[in-house]
């Protein structure tokens, strides 16, 4: 990829405040973690107590709802932040990953893409709603079946050693051999559980490791959606390409923080945890966050609504002090 800007705007932040919000220890990640793997683990064991009576039905729909909050943890571990300690990073992306039919390396490299060239129709590797969105796109996305469907086909290929040109532009060449090894240990795994059902003639296996990413799809395609939908693209100011929203404080919980999305994409060395305090410091400077998911999806639907009427729309942020930057165009090589 050929950038014509790599400068991204950045918000005036205090040099020394920031450095202290991107310091990374261990304690605050392990916890966040620690709750969030012991509620699957919790959540699991009631699958199997009620299973084979008519309770599993609502206890595997939250298991899967809470299972599918992986993908935002594997999207904070693949920056490498949320520890100081290595070795916890790399193991609970790869539990992430894992949980999400995603393949570390591939994610690591894929999103890297995404933040040099975010929201912008080419070189943006994680691009899913382009403007304009259309219907269809809007209900792949949100469902989770197009995330599912691309995850599958992706890890397959890629276990086969076969490579899109987009990704192998993003990952190094000296990594390629990684993720191959690391996609076939994970699509061996998920055909031993389905194995496993066959020969003990129980779906629950299935049930347990399998579903939850397909049952739970919606809450990372309806969290997904929040983050660019609708927005002014091929511009170098997140401020109006990306989505900030207030959250509960479940939310933020299995979102990660993640509802401070603009701020993640200014400076995203910070740590998930230090997000909300990174959004104080910068609110002067910030377009007014969306009033909750509600607000979200009221701006959402209003603006996949108009550009089925005139393609060309997208949502104007107001900014304090500034004006929406004229669109650039990013050359592929």
């Amino acid at each position: 990829m050929a950038a014509l800007a790599n400068d991204w705007h950045r918000c005036k932040i205090d040099k020394k405040l920031l450095k202290s919000l991107s310091k990374r220890t261990d304690k605050p990640a392990l916890l966040w973690f620690g709750a969030y793997f012991s509620l699957v683990i919790a959540l699991g064991i009631a699958v199997v107590l009620t299973w084979n009576t008519p309770w599993v039905w609502p206890v595997l729909l939250l298991y899967s709802l809470v299972w599918g909050a992986a993908a935002s943890g594997s999207h904070e571990t693949c920056h490498g932040t949320p520890f100081r300690s290595r070795w916890l990073n790399e193991t609970s992306l790869w539990a992430f990953c894992w949980m999400v039919q995603m393949e570390p390396v591939w994610v690591r490299w894929g999103h890297a893409g995404h933040h040099s060239f975010t929201h912008h129709d080419v070189g943006d590797t994680e691009l899913s709603e382009p403007n304009p969105v259309g219907w269809g796109r809007f209900f792949m996305v949100g469902t989770g079946l197009a995330g599912h469907i691309n995850y599958t086909k992706t890890l397959i290929a890629h276990a086969f050693g076969r490579f899109t040109p987009d990704i192998r532009a993003v990952i190094p060449e000296s990594e390629i051999p990684k993720a191959i090894r690391n996609s076939r240990i994970i699509v061996a795994s998920y055909i031993a559980i389905v194995m496993w059902a066959l020969l003990a003639q129980s779906w629950l296996p299935v049930a347990l490791l399998v579903a939850p990413r397909l049952i739970g799809g919606p809450v990372i395609g309806f969290l997904h959606l929040t983050q660019h939908t609708g927005l002014q693209m091929n511009i170098f100011d997140h401020r109006f390409s990306t989505r900030s929203f207030t959250a509960s404080p479940i939310t933020r919980f299995f979102y990660f923080n993640m509802n401070n999305h603009i701020e993640h994409h200014m400076f995203p060395m910070v740590p998930f945890y230090n997000l909300p305090k990174l959004a104080a410091a910068l609110k002067d400077q910030m377009p007014e966050p969306c009033d909750g998911l509600l607000g979200v999806y009221r701006e959402v639907f209003g603006a996949v609504a108009r550009q089925y009427r005139e393609p060309g729309y997208f949502i104007k942020k107001n900014v304090p002090g500034a004006e929406m930057p004229s669109p650039v165009e990013v050359a592929a090589e």
